[in-house]
Parts: structure tokens; C-alpha cells; sequence
């Protein structure tokens, strides 16, 4: 198996990763399932969804149980389907056009399923999980406050023992599906030191809900405070080992960054289809709009940056299922099975975070820059890219901020150095002597050049921060950290891009060179600034700037040129040009 991290140091074949390209038929059906029920279900809704129409949200969430999306990720020992993890991605992806509705399922799916998954006992995971799977129940995640968001830790919510159980007391904010989740996985500090988690039903007593939160988006789901007023928890609902609750929800939000990218991706592509649209129907000055260059810019633009998250999703996605699929086999009871599951859900916690952070920006970007197409439209509600505007802004933030989701790539990474023997500093001193002098003229060829370089300053960069901070980075230097983990996506991106282009077949690989050379000039602009950041931060001499410029050479194309055939590919299909 594959470690994490290993792209930094290893160059990846062409073709050798997982890409959309490779989904079955079974597996294409489901993703169909997926859009068909988002498309024809919940997008004709949309007016009660933004109304939060009683009770709605709650008869979506068991459709998807119908439908085996909240099943997902449940072991077959329990009623689930355990799918791979690329497949589960997809199923998400196919909900992003609706943001409120994939968010439900995120968190009743995913933060409120996967802590149950990762580390109940036989007896807990026999008593929830199938009511869980099935959609019969909602279940719920229960961290932040209202004075711990990023500090988890500095959480007041306390759990003390009592007889055979535990009394819980104690606040939490930002509770999605709050409002009809039967069962919170509540984190609480046992006796005031030890980080713990339980199960809480919403029926016991001294469970109260506050009232809905007025949010900027994101109005079809429901957000409420969770109130513990003397809670009595029996100790078979204790969830994993006392004072190790931080496996859960680390493991847990891990897992969750992933599927957040997923339905960036969805969202994102909508937006493009959205956009997309309403350039080929709005007319000015005699003609549409889509006939216009910063429009098709724009078009082509998104693309790109969509096509570079698919491209790191699915083959994240493979690469984790290695970590999970010989997991399956085990028996329910094995006595090692919570840890496996913790060795496997945090191998790629870093590429996790990575997607995580680049994704909702993706998403972002494609919203706003579908609001400038629409022009003063895009500011209102009565186009939809105005509630897509407003519910591409949240992803950002929750489920751990983008920066400190930065600062967890770059620390993950060091923690593979040490722990897992990822070689960052002997490779980065035996590639220092190979700096680019010329770029070649085929683009194939030369995205493959670029990426050598990519991956010579990206460890550079590394062991210049590691040998002037060493574990101390994330703590003393944030902005170098970074910068140092906006060059690693940079690289990630372009080398999974590289890898997945011999996979694409017809108008798809025309399409596909083109957002390469698009991204792959984004990218070293990107490396260049950041690498800039880095070593002007570090007083690196002159040799050092010298060194990185050699490393980081600017890709020589007609980019107005491949804007506008990457836009015509998408005005062809009506939007987003590849995939499933």
C-alpha cells in the first residue's frame, strides 16, 4: 500500500492512478441514482428548502436512506453497503448541486455514522448502526462551541461518573441536523481532563435544542445549539476508550474533508453548468455572451480548476480504499479492528486537508465568477447562482478552518518524515542539483518537466523551514507553513492531472491537455509567489532565489488561445467537459 505523502518524492506513471475514467457500470449507476434523485427530487423543492419547510429536510434524509446513501459507509456486518471510498465521493459529488441537502447527508452519513464505524463496540455498532443506515434514525456530531471551534481542547462541556453511567453537562454549537437528529456523538471532558466521547440519544433527559441559527445560506439544514443539562449517560454509551476521544473526531473530520471536497466538486460544477446556461442565452450587442473572450476566460477557467479537484479526489479516494479494503474482511469482533480503522483513516489525513482547503475554494471561486457572468442577475434571487454564491462561503470555514487546514497538511507531513520514514530531506538534497534550464515544446512532455520541478521546490522549500523550525513550524511560523502546503497542492494537482490524461479518450483529452497547460501556468505562479514567501521569510541567499527561478520556469503557450477551445468544449456539452 502506498504511503501518504509519497507523490512529494516519487515520480507517479502516466495513467497509474485512479480517475473517473475507471468507474464501472455498477458504480456509474449509482452515481446516476445519486443525480437523478438531486435533479428530480430536491432541486424542484427549492423554494421550500430555502423556506426550511417543516419537516422537509427530514423526509430528504430518509429518501437517501431508501436509496442506500446513508448506507454508504456502514459495514455489511450492520446493514451498510461499505463502499469504496471513490464511490462514495461520487454519491456526494452527484448532491453538490443542492448544498443544504449533501450536507445533511455529510453529516448524518459521515461525522455522525463514521465515529460508530471507527470505534463502537460490537454491541453499539448492532444497536445504532442499521437504524442508522437505513434512514430510520438521524444521527448528529457534537464538538464545537461557542469558545472552541479550531481549539477542540479548551471545550467546557463535562462529563463526571455516576452509579453505571455518566452525567454529561455542557453546550454545543454548529450542530447540523440538530433539529431531527436522533443520536449526538458528544465530546466532553471526563472529569474535567480526560477528552471522551459518548452516545446520546435525543430522548434522554435534559437534551434540549436551541432555535434554528439565522445563517447567510445553507437554509434548508438544520443548525441548532445542543443543550446537556445533567445528562445521564449509561456507560454502555461511552463511545471508544476514555481520554482517547481525539481518534474519533480527528478520524472522523478526516474522512469528512474528503467528502467536503466531493461536494465542492458538485457544487462547483453546477455552478459552471449554471453559468454556462446563461451565457449562451443572454445577448448584448447583437450576440450571446458566451462569444464574448473574458467570458469564455472565465468558462475555462473554472474548468480548470475543477478538473485539477477531480483529478486529486478520485485518486485520493483509491488510495485511501488500499488503506481500508483489507479492513473488510475482518470479522466484527476482531480485538484489533478500532485500530486498524484508526491506521487507516489517518494515513492520508494530510491529502485529506489538502482537499478539504482547495476544494471549497474551487467551489468558491466557480460561484463567484458564475455571479459576474450573470452581471447584476447573478445579485438576486431570482437566478439560482445567487444561493449557490451564498452557500459556496461556509465550506471555508467549518470542519476546520482552510488555515488551519494548511498548517494540518504541512505538520502531517513532518509527522510522515518521522513516523512513517517519508525520505523529504535526502530527496530533497539529492534532487537540489537538477534545476530546469528549458522547457520542451510538446505539452505532454512539458507538464511532466514542470512537475520534476514542482516536486524539487516544494522540498526545497521543505527542508529549508524544516531545518530552521523543525517540529516547531506549525507553532512559530504559520505563514511559511502555509505556503509550504499551497506548493504541495500545487504539485498534487498538476501531477495528478499528468497522471490521468492518457485515460482520457475523444473531445475529453483534448479538453483535458488544454485544462493542463491552464492549470500548470496557474500552478507555477502560485509556486513562484509562495516559493518567494518562503525563502524571503527564511533571509535565503541570493543562490536560493537563483536556484527556485530555475526550478519554477513559466509554461510558453498561447493561454488566450487555449481559453477559448477549453470554453468551447464546455459550451458544447452545456458545461463541465469530462467525467462521470
Amino acid at each position: 500500500m502506498q504511503r501518504s505523502g509519497q507523490f512529494l518524492v516519487q515520480s507517479t506513471p502516466a495513467g497509474s492512478t485512479f480517475t473517473p475514467e475507471d468507474f464501472d457500470a455498477e458504480t456509474r449507476m449509482i452515481g446516476k441514482s445519486a443525480e437523478d434523485f438531486v435533479r428530480h427530487e430536491v432541486l424542484p423543492r427549492l423554494e421550500e428548502i430555502e423556506q426550511a419547510k417543516e419537516g422537509l429536510m427530514r423526509e430528504l434524509d430518509r429518501k437517501m436512506g431508501e436509496l442506500g446513501f446513508t448506507a454508504a459507509e456502514v459495514p455489511t456486518h450492520y446493514g451498510g453497503l461499505d463502499l469504496p471510498k471513490t464511490t462514495v465521493a461520487l454519491i456526494v459529488e452527484k448532491l453538490g448541486p443542492e448544498p443544504a441537502t449533501c450536507l445533511t447527508l455529510q453529516a448524518h452519513a459521515g461525522l455522525a455514522i463514521l465515529p460508530l464505524v471507527l470505534e463502537g463496540t460490537p454491541e453499539q455498532k448492532a444497536r445504532y448502526l442499521p437504524k442508522l443506515a437505513s434512514g430510520e434514525w438521524c444521527g448528529s456530531f457534537c464538538l464545537s462551541e461557542t469558545g472552541s471551534g479550531s481549539d477542540a481542547l479548551a471545550m467546557k462541556t463535562r462529563a463526571v461518573p455516576d452509579g453505571d453511567g455518566y452525567r454529561l453537562t455542557g453546550e454545543k454549537m454548529w450542530v447540523t441536523n440538530a433539529g431531527f437528529a436522533d443520536l449526538f456523538t458528544v465530546f466532553a471532558k471526563l472529569n474535567g481532563e480526560q477528552f471522551t466521547a459518548f452516545l446520546v440519544e435525543r430522548t434522554f433527559p435534559g437534551v434540549s435544542l436551541g432555535r434554528e441559527e439565522r445563517k447567510i445560506g445553507l437554509h434548508g439544514s438544520s443548525t441548532r445549539r445542543v443543550v446537556f443539562e445533567n445528562v445521564f449517560v449509561p456507560k454502555e454509551n461511552l463511545l471508544g476508550e476514555v481520554g482517547k476521544a481525539h481518534y474519533i473526531a480527528l478520524n472522523t473530520l478526516n474522512l469528512g474533508r474528503y467528502k467536503m471536497a466531493a461536494s465542492a466538486l458538485g457544487t462547483g460544477k453546477y455552478a459552471l453548468e449554471v453559468a454556462t446556461r446563461y451565457a449562451k442565452d443572454r445577448h448584448q450587442f447583437g450576440q450571446p455572451i458566451a462569444n464574448f473572450g473574458l467570458i469564455r476566460q472565465k468558462l475555462a477557467e473554472m474548468t480548470t480548476q475543477l478538473f485539477a479537484l477531480e483529478s486529486m479526489l478520485y485518486r485520493t479516494g483509491a488510495l485511501m480504499q488500499e488503506w481500508f479494503e483489507p479492513i473488510h474482511a475482518l470479522p466484527p469482533d476482531h480485538p484489533e479492528l478500532h485500530l486498524r480503522y484508526r491506521e487507516a483513516a489517518s494515513e492520508y489525513a494530510g491529502e485529506c486537508a489538502m482537499l478539504k482547503f482547495f476544494g471549497t475554494e474551487v467551489q468558491y471561486f466557480c460561484a463567484d465568477e458564475g455571479v459576474q457572468i450573470h452581471g447584476g442577475y447573478g445579485y438576486t434571487e431570482d437566478f439560482p447562482i445567487a444561493k449557490i454564491f451564498r452557500e459556496s462561503r461556509v465550506p471555508r470555514i467549518y470542519e476546520g478552518t482552510n488555515e488551519i487546514n494548511r498548517l494540518n497538511l504541512t505538520q502531517h507531513l513532518i509527522r510522515q518524515m518521522q513516523r512513517a520514514g517519508l525520505p523529504l530531506i535526502e530527496e530533497s538534497r539529492a534532487r537540489e542539483p537538477r534545476p530546469i534550464d528549458t522547457l520542451p515544446d510538446k505539452p505532454l512532455e512539458m507538464l511532466v518537466t514542470l512537475v520534476e520541478g514542482f516536486r524539487q521546490a516544494t522540498l526545497y522549500a521543505f527542508r529549508l523551514a524544516w531545518e530552521a523550525y523543525g517540529d516547531h513550524l506549525r507553532e512559530q511560523r504559520q505563514e511559511i507553513a502555509a505556503a509550504i502546503a499551497d506548493m504541495t497542492t500545487m504539485l498534487y494537482g498538476l501531477d495528478s492531472i499528468v497522471a490521468r490524461l492518457p485515460k482520457l479518450q475523444g473531445t475529453a483529452s483534448d479538453a483535458g491537455l488544454l485544462a493542463g497547460l491552464l492549470f500548470a501556468r496557474y500552478a507555477t505562479q502560485v509556486m513562484r509567489d509562495r516559493a518567494d514567501l518562503v525563502l524571503n521569510a527564511l533571509n535565503a541567499p541570493a543562490e536560493s532565489h537563483r536556484l527556485m527561478e530555475r526550478m519554477l520556469p513559466l509554461p510558453r503557450f498561447n493561454a488566450v488561445e487555449a481559453r477559448n477551445q477549453l470554453a468551447q468544449f464546455v459550451l458544447m456539452r452545456d458545461g463541465y467537459p469530462y467525467g462521470v
